[in-house]
């Protein structure tokens, strides 16, 4: 979870002047494909000061094959947000996607629900 710095604030009522504030957001779920090397998330925004309000969504993804690209929307609030992220960047987001593989299929053989030994490589 993320809490913003600076939340989003939209009326609880079409045409009020209730505001609550955006502040809070989770990434989930998320996927981390090591064979595509493509990260995919729901991002949902709510309100800890209107906790009915209704959630915002949106999506992140992360498309390394594809020019290392970088793509974060949320429709509701017209907001489109794409970087290109340097070497560096896709490297680091590489080992984050190989580093949750490996534990997976490390606490799977662990667990005796598959029977093997783990090798890095997809």
């Amino acid at each position: 979870m993320i809490t913003l710095t600076t939340p989003p604030e939209i009326n609880t009522v079409l045409g009020g002047n209730t505001p609550a504030s955006y502040n809070k957001l989770v990434i989930a779920p998320f996927t981390m494909d090591g064979v595509t090397q493509i990260v995919l998330a729901t991002l949902r925004l709510t309100s800890t000061t209107v906790p009915t309000a209704t959630p915002i969504l949106g999506t992140l993804r992360i498309n390394l094959p594809g020019g290392n690209e970088f793509i974060l929307e949320v429709p509701q609030l017209d907001i489109v947000r794409r970087l290109v992220l340097s070497g560096g960047q896709a490297t680091a987001v590489l080992a984050q996607i190989e580093t949750a593989q490996a534990a997976l299929e490390n606490g799977l053989v662990s667990l005796g629900v598959v029977s093997g030994t783990r090798s890095a490589g997809v």
